[in-house]
């Protein structure tokens, strides 16, 4: 014989009266607005999975596919990739032709206007999505770090960097003369930025280094297919090892750093990071840094109400607390550069209507033998 109560009347039309009473008459309004970050979880996967597999392109060139066609032409399963379809529809990034009885799919407006942003998703998604998933589990005492698919993190990163850190870099580069000028851009991820670096500047030659195995095979990969190989070089090593690699006799030399000291500052120490500068600065004392970082301002309330704040930085900031990466406020780099013997020559924040927040950072740095700007 049972001991548990009875948790429900046997009565249905007493059950009826108590559950009418206990629920709240805003109870649906309150569980949706409750369950909308669950929506955005589940629509940013689907999104990203269209944009990764490649059904986003194929329907942006050929729209009035078939379920099956684009299943046939990406060799993935028609059933559930119909079922994702009929999501993305029921989203608004879908829509579809009906002809005859098998839906024909085209991207809406809504889902086009996408594309210059997803190297967003790429960063955040691919790279990071797994990142998150593990923040129970990297929250206890002595866990090891969260970790990330860093292939997709870099391509994420330089693809973000064509409408920030590109021109950022450009502008503070232009104090420098171009020709016979030599970019070592340590931990170029698949090589986008550098390449793109070099093919706006004639006179411009690169190198590239990324710890990443397959981000590095990327890189070189790119350079070959954009016919840059008799300007570009890439080498598979650490920012360390910057001190190690063979440069150019002629032209001067600029090592540039895009949101990688944040990742040896943590990884191997604030003095590895001055001991980096200070010996490529021994080898080459004319030579210059350019360093685009990230103002830490996690905890000013004021900067994470701003738009942009909210919708990328909040994540941007949590991810690093959980990551094997240290991000760090103006205050400490301007410190940390000055110990290792470099001023700033010239310092901007990207193209306000890209990003207002001013929380990127971007130095020119050189020797301080002499007066900065």
């Amino acid at each position: 014989m049972s001991t548990t109560p009875d948790l429900v009347p046997a009565d249905s039309e007493q059950a009826d009266s108590l559950l009418a009473r206990s629920v709240p008459t805003d109870f649906e309004h309150r569980l949706v607005e409750a369950i909308e970050p669950i929506r955005h979880l589940a629509l940013a996967h689907a999104l990203y999975t269209v944009m990764d597999n490649d059904v986003y392109d194929t329907l942006a060139r050929e729209p009035d596919l078939t379920t099956a066609d684009l299943a046939k032409r990406h060799d993935l399963d028609a059933e559930r990739l119909g079922g994702l379809c009929r999501y993305l529809a029921n989203e608004g990034y879908l829509a579809q032709y009906v002809p005859d009885a098998e839906p024909r799919w085209h991207l809406t407006d809504k889902a086009r206007a996408l594309a210059p942003f997803r190297p967003w998703y790429t960063l955040l998604v691919g790279g990071y999505a797994q990142t998150f998933g593990q923040l129970g589990a990297v929250l206890r005492e002595g866990a090891p770090w969260a970790t990330r698919d860093g292939a997709k993190v870099g391509a994420g990163s330089c693809g973000m960097s064509m409408y920030d850190a590109l021109p950022l870099a450009g502008r503070l580069l232009d104090g420098l003369p171009r020709d016979g000028l030599t970019v070592v851009d340590l931990g170029c991820g698949d090589a986008a930025f550098l390449t793109e670096l070099v093919r706006r500047c004639p006179g411009l030659r690169g190198v590239g280094v990324e710890p990443d195995e397959v981000s590095s095979r990327l890189a070189a990969e790119r350079v070959a297919a954009e016919g840059l190989a008799d300007r570009i070089t890439i080498h598979r090593g650490r920012a360390s090892d910057a001190g190690t690699i063979v440069l150019p006799d002629d032209g001067q030399v600029c090592f540039l750093t895009a949101f990688v000291l944040q990742e040896m500052l943590e990884q191997e120490g604030t003095g590895a990071v001055e001991n980096l500068m200070r010996e490529t600065m021994a080898h080459r004392p004319d030579a210059h840094w350019l360093v685009i970082e990230v103002d830490n301002r996690f905890d000013d309330p004021a900067t994470m109400a701003h738009a942009l704040g909210r919708a990328y930085y909040n994540p941007y900031y949590l991810l690093h607390v959980i990551t094997e990466q240290r991000l760090e406020k103006r205050e400490f780099w301007d410190g940390l550069f000055e110990r290792a013997g470099l001023c700033t020559e010239a310092f901007a924040h990207p193209d306000p209507r890209v990003d207002s927040t001013g929380l990127e950072l971007g130095y020119l740095l050189r020797s301080s033998g002499g007066e900065s700007v």
